[in-house]
């Protein structure tokens, strides 16, 4: 049986960033969907293991985390990690939910690409003069 195990995640050399709390509350739930992929994928690799517990993570729970400001990212996405007790899991409902998150993390990072695109036109614009 393989048990998931959060990875390291966010900014690995510890450099402090200047971010607005829409922007921390953006680059955490980008970070929380890519651990939830490693957790959905974990499921299906185990779908067949005898006495294999479902995991999943709750977004909601992440987002109260952080917006209240009393958790990091870490913190915050390895307690919303949670085991589904008594959902069996299955190919078609972890691939579902794949694909599910797949387009949360699209959705996700093209906000935060619009946001950075938007940040470099000021810095042009101011530069035009």
């Amino acid at each position: 049986m393989i048990i998931y195990k959060p990875g390291v995640r966010g900014n690995p050399n510890g450099v402090k960033m200047l971010q607005s709390r829409e922007e921390r509350v953006l680059n955490t739930l980008i970070n929380a969907v890519g651990e939830r992929q490693h957790i959905l994928a974990n499921n299906l690799t185990n779908v067949n293991t005898p006495g294999f517990i479902r995991q999943d993570l709750d977004f909601s729970a992440v987002i109260k985390d952080v917006n209240n400001g009393h958790k990091s990212m870490d913190k915050a996405i390895n307690d919303a990690v949670h085991t589904d007790e008594g959902v069996k899991a299955s190919y078609e409902k972890e691939l579902a939910e794949m694909a599910e998150n797949h387009l949360k993390y699209v959705l996700l990072t093209r906000i935060n690409g619009h946001i950075y695109q938007h940040m470099e036109e000021a810095t042009q614009s101011g530069r035009a003069g």
